[in-house]
């Protein structure tokens, strides 16, 4: 576990604030879920997601997508994304936080990548909420929204399974 250096108080209601370079850092925001665990005597915090327990199927989806279209598919959620050592660029990050299928053109995806793509953004969404999204990248290629039904399908899926 890696230090911060950080310290912080509880107040008189049990309140701790979280260091605002932490939030920025882990992408904490108002009205996010904190999950709690306890670990070898440590309190362990932690940004909740409800796709976490569908990481093994989202797996399984971004391979037969890729394998399908040849072309690279990634999913855009955390830990997808941590389990996989893809570090998503900022700006890209909070643009590709829709609710609706969108295109994209010469985007720099990957933080540490000076390439840039094409592709298209197909949002998780569940009770108004942003949960993720399949993001399919290409550089020449085209694709209309239409010809990928099976990435619509893979949302339709994971957004049905949020409502059980």
């Amino acid at each position: 576990m890696k230090a911060t250096g950080i310290v912080r108080r509880l107040d008189d209601l049990g309140r701790l604030v979280i260091p605002k370079e932490i939030r920025k850092q882990y992408r904490l925001k108002e009205g996010d879920s904190i999950e709690f665990f306890i670990e070898n005597d440590r309190i362990v915090i932690q940004k909740f997601d409800i796709l976490s327990k569908h990481l093994e199927e989202i797996n399984l989806m971004v391979d037969a997508l890729t394998t399908m279209y040849h072309e690279p598919v990634i999913f855009l959620q955390e830990e997808w994304l941590r389990h996989h050592q893809r570090v998503i660029d900022e700006q890209f990050w909070k643009e590709m936080q829709t609710h609706h299928v969108t295109k994209f053109q010469k985007a720099q995806v990957f933080q540490d990548e000076e390439c840039l793509y094409n592709g298209i953004v197909f949002p998780v969404v569940a009770f108004g909420d942003w949960l993720g999204a399949f993001v399919m990248l290409f550089e020449n290629q085209s694709y209309e929204a239409e010809d990928l039904s099976a990435i619509e399908a893979y949302c339709e899926l994971l957004t049905r399974q949020q409502a059980q």
